[in-house]
């Protein structure tokens, strides 16, 4: 079995390239408002209800999606080798 390493923000603005790793590691997890040169995180519950967003400039926008994102994120299921 493989040790699973999920993707985290740091603590201020974040990039594109660090969003995608999380919106691709979490399923309720989405990039939305993409305005080319910025966009918002979305953090949502399991029925699509939301919990927390922060846009990717703002100062602090890591520190509590980060947060939502430990006690409310859904990882994706892991990759098994059952070849």
């Amino acid at each position: 079995m493989r040790n699973h390493h999920f993707p985290s923000l740091p603590q201020g603005t974040f990039t594109r390239t660090q969003a995608e790793a999380i919106a691709a590691a979490y399923t309720n997890v989405t990039i939305e408002d993409d305005q080319g040169t910025h966009f918002r995180l979305v953090i949502s519950d399991n029925g699509g209800m939301f919990i927390w967003l922060d846009w990717n400039y703002a100062p602090e926008a890591g520190v509590m999606l980060s947060r939502y994102i430990a006690s409310n994120g859904i990882p994706m299921a892991p990759v098994t080798d059952d070849n």
